[in-house]
């Protein structure tokens, strides 16, 4: 299972943060088919620039509510994750980040070492 994070103090300041990451990612993926939901016109609209802006593609507040994305405080992440891990109770590995091409390697190495610090400590107590 995949699932894209981003930490940060609030989910406002995560969202305002990542909006930009989950736009690319659209971008990038939406013509690949790995972004569920988008039309033809939308996915033709993600490659014309401004046309993009009037093709009510979803936003990253969108993606939020859908539980595509699970951004904010390490505890929301983490509660979240672990709300998956009751959810499906098979489930061994997730995959999970906020990188695609665009972000910038220090934005990449803060969001792993918030996840490696703040996140992962709470399942490997489950390991025992």
């Amino acid at each position: 299972m995949g699932i894209s994070t981003f930490i940060d103090d609030t989910e406002e300041k995560a969202i305002n943060r990542a909006k930009k990451y989950f736009e690319e990612n659209m971008k990038m993926f939406g013509p690949l088919g790995f972004v569920r939901g988008l039309s033809e016109e939308q996915i033709s609209a993600l490659g014309r620039g401004s046309a993009a802006r009037s093709a009510g593609l979803p936003t990253m507040e969108d993606a939020v509510k859908s539980g595509a994305w699970v951004v904010g405080p390490p505890e929301r992440v983490t509660e979240r994750l672990m709300e998956l891990q009751e959810q499906y109770p098979g489930l061994e590995e997730v995959n999970v980040g906020a990188s695609v091409m665009s972000t910038e390697r220090s934005v990449i190495l803060e969001q792993l070492d918030a996840f490696g610090k703040d996140v992962m400590p709470k399942f490997k107590a489950q390991v025992k």
